[in-house]
């Protein structure tokens, strides 16, 4: 069953990154606004549950999505790009980090 669970977490986790991608430079702010809430809505939930390490792994599955679309496109151009809607979806996203780190370091009893 926990097999399940972080199963769930990182495939949700790589869905909002793409999502995220898609929307954080429409209608800006909004489209960030948006992107940066559902990225950390999840995680900050998954922290206060009973499974804090999950969180953990959602960061990954997001993190994971976020590296491949930082790595930039055959054609030599990037879907995340550098203006003042990329640099702060950049800086949201390498928050996750944090959280990783986070849910990691919750007490061993904690995540049955």
């Amino acid at each position: 069953m926990t097999l399940l669970r972080h199963l769930g977490a990182l495939l949700a986790g790589a869905a909002v990154a793409f999502v995220a991608v898609l929307v954080h430079g429409s209608a800006f702010p909004v489209g960030l606004l948006v992107a940066v809430a559902a990225t950390y809505a999840v995680p900050l939930r998954l922290l206060r549950s009973r499974w804090p390490r999950t969180a953990s792994t959602y960061a990954l599955g997001w993190l994971g999505v976020f590296a491949v679309v930082l790595a930039g496109r055959p054609e030599g151009d990037y879907l995340v790009a550098g203006d003042l809607a990329g640099y702060a979806f950049m800086a949201a996203g390498f928050g996750l980090v944090l959280v990783a780190i986070l849910g990691f370091t919750t007490p061993a009893g904690s995540d049955p």
